[in-house]
């Protein structure tokens, strides 16, 4: 009889079969990454942010708060520029009241001149100062004659509208536009507890 001779068994290559599942794994891996990067994504949240960009074109960015010491220092800045070329001064500040200063003619003579307001915010953002009072001394000056003055006389931003019949100066907030095209409206004003409130909106395309 001849005897049957038993094949060997060939060990198994552990490194190769390592190396083809290591290749597997890549080749997977890098289909499926290249298949969610060509596929569009539609992210739900994309697309309720866009519904609501209209809607929220009408919120302000962001609020300011200001001291009456901060807004002095604004507004100090802003008409030092303003009237640089101008040869009649004048100056806005903020206390217990709105104080406008000047001077103004009267019979010939020059008369230095405070007329206090009251600040009112309308209800679009825009500041009224309601005239109060007069400081020019003992004159007898009606207080719509120097609003009337002021008015024809002196240089006013586009912005500022005065009423001498009314007695009152109307800071057009939405008529001022800051350089950004960004706009601001006036929230809040309570001089007594030093708290003035602005809101920023963003222009609008």
């Amino acid at each position: 009889m001849k005897r049957v001779e038993k094949k060997q068994k060939q060990p198994i290559n552990w490194w190769r079969w390592a190396t083809l599942v290591l290749l597997g794994l890549l080749l997977g891996t890098g289909i499926w990454f290249t298949a969610k990067v060509l596929t569009p994504y539609n992210d739900p949240t994309i697309a309720t942010s866009a519904k609501t960009t209209a809607e929220d074109t009408a919120q302000p960015a962001f609020s300011v708060h200001l001291t009456k010491r901060q807004v002095n220092r604004i507004v100090d800045y802003y008409l030092n520029d303003y009237l640089k070329d101008s040869d009649i001064k004048y100056s806005l500040t903020v206390g217990d009241q709105a104080v406008l200063g000047g001077k103004f003619k009267f019979f010939g003579s020059t008369i230095k001149f405070q007329l206090l307001f009251d600040p009112l915010v309308r209800s679009n953002g825009d500041v009224e100062l309601k005239a109060k009072k007069l400081n020019i001394g003992s004159l007898p000056v009606p207080i719509s004659y120097v609003l009337n003055y002021v008015g024809h006389s002196y240089k006013l931003p586009k912005w500022v509208k005065l009423n001498s019949s009314k007695e009152t100066v109307v800071l057009k907030l939405s008529k001022f536009e800051l350089q950004n095209k960004m706009q601001i409206k006036a929230t809040k004003i309570d001089l007594p507890n030093d708290a003035i409130d602005f809101s920023v909106y963003l222009p609008q395309d």
